[in-house]
């Protein structure tokens, strides 16, 4: 299972050649696990319920990282549809350090996509698929009035094992939420060697993305 690395970034070619080979080995992580990233992150079990023995429907996650963010990003029904409209194109990766594609890759379920991330001098392309997209009204669960979400798994070749799930969400009182959820563990020798950065990453990723998500609901 090749590490996707280099010292440039990354051309569209070397893109399609990491989706490509991450489809043709699947996901990485267990099937029974595939698709169970959005519960929502008021609802997603904590590192508390993980660990409970008594709690039968979360002890697959046990030994699992979990990383979850929920942040107020603005107000309104123009908000929510300027963020929903920023997920779809994947503007939440646009962090300088972190990028998708956004004009080639979209968020129906089954479509592969690669997300590259500069590590020092160092370039890394990671394939997922989409395996889960969700917008929907919800007037019967205390507080969501609307809510757009989709999750993606990885693929072989990443250096990872997991999901994540990301949702913009606006309750009846009018305020826009963004959310973020992963769960994941090392799939490769080099994220199991460099696990403390990997860790470092993935939460500057959460806090990164939700400052761009504040910034599109602001229209900025």
């Amino acid at each position: 299972m090749p590490p996707f690395l280099s010292l440039k970034p990354p051309t569209r070619a070397e893109v399609r050649s990491a989706c490509a080979h991450g489809a043709s080995k699947g996901h990485n992580y267990p099937a029974a696990l595939v698709g169970t990233s959005d519960r929502g992150t008021r609802k997603t079990p904590s590192r508390r319920d993980v660990d409970d023995d008594d709690n039968d429907a979360d002890r697959s996650l046990r030994g699992w990282a979990i990383d979850e963010t929920r942040t107020k990003i603005g107000t309104g029904e123009e908000t929510y549809a300027r963020c929903v409209a920023a997920l779809e194109k994947w503007e939440h990766f646009n962090l300088g350090w972190a990028r998708v594609d956004g004009e080639t890759t979209g968020t129906r379920v089954g479509e592969e996509v690669c997300v590259e991330a500069r590590v020092g001098p160092v370039w890394i392309r990671n394939p997922l698929r989409v395996v889960r997209l969700e917008g929907r009204r919800r007037d019967d669960d205390g507080g969501a009035k609307k809510r757009f979400t989709f999750a993606h798994g990885t693929l072989g070749g990443h250096l990872l094992a997991g999901e994540e799930r990301f949702a913009v969400e606006l309750g009846r009182d009018g305020d826009v939420y963004y959310e973020a959820y992963a769960f994941s563990k090392p799939a490769h020798a080099l994220s199991v060697l460099g696990y403390p950065v990997v860790r470092l990453l993935q939460k500057r990723f959460h806090w990164d993305s939700a400052r761009a998500m504040k910034r599109i609901a602001s229209g900025g």
